[in-house]
C-alpha cells in the first residue's frame, strides 16, 4: 500500500474526498481540538488519515493496490474513535464504511463502528484472501448523518499474511459468511471448529450424528461480526461419522467430520 502510513504526506498514494473541503491526511496538531481529549497522535511517525465529521459531512479516503499472491491475505490497519455521541451504528451517524472493490465489482462493504469512544490505536485486520493477486480499489469512507460529530482515525495501513490468535478473535473481520472445515479430521477426541460472520447474527452450530439425531450444541446466541472458533471434545460419544451445521441470518451450512478412537 502506497503510503500507508501517510508520512509523505497528501497527495501520495491516497485519494482524499472530504465535501466540505476538510483536510483527511495530517499531524496530531492539525487535528486539535479542545472537544477531542484525550487528543490523538499518530500511531507511528507524524501524519495519519481521519475520516467523518459532522454537518453531513462525506469523506473518504481511498486507492488501488495490487495485492500479493501469498496467501492468507489480510488487509491491517490501526484505528482509535473519538466521538460526541456513544449512539450505536444505527444511530445518529452511520460509521466508517469499509469497501473493497474489484475491476468495479464491489467485493466487501461493511461498517468499522467504535462507539465505545476507543481511545488507544487498535488493530484491525480484513480478511482478503479471496482476491489476493488482484487489483482492488480500497476505499474508507465515513457519512455524517446530522450535527453529531464523530471521527475514525486511521494509520499504518498495511498487507500482512500472518495474524495472531488473539488478534483474530479481536480484530479480523471476513469477507463472507462462511464454514470452515474442522481440524484435525479424523481427530481423536477433541477438533476445532471456524466460522465466519459478516455481521451480528443469533447464530447456532450443532452437531449430529449419521442419522440426524444432535449429539453436541456448540453454540446458540448472537455473535459480533468476525472469525470465530469453538472446540469439541467428543470423548463421551463413539467412534463414526459426524456432521457440524451453523445456521444464522438465513445461512445453513453443513460439514462432515470423522471421530477415530
Amino acid at each position: 500500500i502506497v503510503n500507508g502510513n501517510f508520512d509523505l504526506g497528501r497527495n501520495n498514494g491516497w485519494t482524499e474526498y472530504s465535501k466540505g473541503g476538510f483536510t483527511l491526511i495530517g499531524t496530531g496538531a492539525l487535528f486539535a481540538s479542545t472537544d477531542i481529549t484525550p487528543p490523538v497522535t499518530p500511531h507511528s511517525g507524524q501524519y495519519m488519515g481521519r475520516i467523518g465529521g459532522f454537518s453531513y459531512e462525506i469523506c473518504s479516503l481511498s486507492q488501488t493496490v495490487t495485492l500479493p499472491t501469498t496467501t492468507p491475505l489480510y488487509l491491517k490497519l490501526y484505528v482509535q474513535d473519538r466521538n460526541s455521541t456513544t449512539s450505536e451504528c444505527g444511530g445518529l451517524w452511520v460509521g466508517a464504511q469499509i469497501r473493497v472493490f474489484v475491476a468495479g465489482q464491489k467485493i466487501y462493504d461493511t461498517y468499522l463502528c467504535l462507539y465505545n469512544q476507543l481511545e488507544t490505536w487498535t488493530p484491525v485486520y480484513f480478511d482478503l484472501t479471496a482476491v489476493a493477486g488482484q487489483s482492488v480499489q480500497i476505499i474508507f469512507q465515513a457519512d455524517a448523518a446530522n450535527s453529531v460529530w464523530s471521527f475514525l482515525y486511521i494509520d499504518d495501513v498495511s498487507l500482512t499474511n500472518q495474524i495472531t490468535d488473539v488478534e483474530k478473535e479481536k480484530g479480523l473481520l471476513p469477507i463472507k459468511f462462511e464454514l470452515q472445515q474442522n481440524y484435525p479430521n479424523p481427530f481423536n477426541p477433541i477438533t476445532k471448529i471456524e466460522f465466519s460472520l459478516l455481521k451480528q447474527e443469533q447464530v447456532s452450530l450443532r452437531i449430529f450424528n449419521s442419522i440426524g439425531d444432535e449429539v453436541a450444541t456448540l453454540v446458540n446466541e448472537v455473535l459480533p461480526a468476525g472469525i470465530h472458533s469453538r472446540t469439541w471434545n467428543a470423548a463421551d460419544v463413539a467412534s463414526g461419522v459426524y456432521f457440524f451445521r451453523l445456521q444464522g441470518g438465513g445461512f445453513i451450512e453443513t460439514k462432515k467430520l470423522v471421530l477415530m478412537k
